[in-house]
């Protein structure tokens, strides 16, 4: 991570055919892998190529609207609930979503940025002392402690550094939980990533502790 922060410091990117760990071609294109094509019916969505093998959207590509607990339309990118998991979503038909869960009576919710606020320190911009304090207490308020949050950055970091710097997606803005399982995804093996998987939908369902 000095690295990159040197390379804040100096306002400056390296060239076009950098890599800060020799990812190869075929793990890049990987590392990029869309979540899918979103179809909307009258009382399903259907999925197709969604690329997390744990998940249910990657056994059965049409859930029935029954089956869906509720939506987040306006969260980038959108997702939907089933069960203990959430479903990411391309964000080209947010306003045909939202249309599909007033159609279907289905609860709408926004909910809060908790892998967004684990991951910002590898996002292309700087992570300064102030933006740390800020996140450890809002972690802090979702059960999140000091010691589990640097664990998951420890864990994440080298794959999470080949995803942004190496794919040159150079993103700035915020990551969520379908960013850290494509990175993790060209990783670790099938029961590995299955682990994994449940542990990012344990923390992306964790719901307020305190009003701290």
């Amino acid at each position: 991570m000095e690295f990159i922060k040197r390379l804040f410091k100096t306002n400056k990117k390296p060239s076009d055919n950098w890599t800060m760990f020799s990812t190869s071609k075929s793990e890049v294109k990987e590392l990029l892998v869309s979540t899918g094509q979103l179809t909307i019916g009258d009382d399903f969505l259907k999925i197709e190529n969604y690329p997390f093998e744990p998940s249910i959207a990657y056994r059965q590509n049409i859930i029935k609207t029954y089956q869906i607990d509720d939506i987040d339309y306006k969260s980038y990118p959108p997702t939907f609930r089933v069960g203990n998991e959430l479903i990411y979503l391309t964000s080209e038909k947010k306003v045909e979503l939202e249309a599909f869960a007033k159609k279907n009576n289905i609860m709408t919710i926004e909910r809060p940025m908790i892998w967004g606020w684990i991951l910002e320190p590898f996002l292309d911009t700087e992570f300064t002392t102030e933006t740390d304090e800020r996140l450890t207490k809002l972690l802090k308020s979702y059960g999140m402690t000091t010691d589990k949050v640097k664990s998951l950055r420890t864990e994440v970091e080298t794959q999470m550094l080949k995803y942004n710097f190496d794919t040159m997606l150079w993103e700035w803005g915020g990551f969520d939980a379908s960013d850290v399982l494509r990175s993790m995804r060209t990783k670790y093996n099938k029961d590995e990533f299955e682990d994994f998987y449940r542990r990012v939908m344990e923390i992306a369902l964790l719901t307020k502790k305190t009003d701290e």
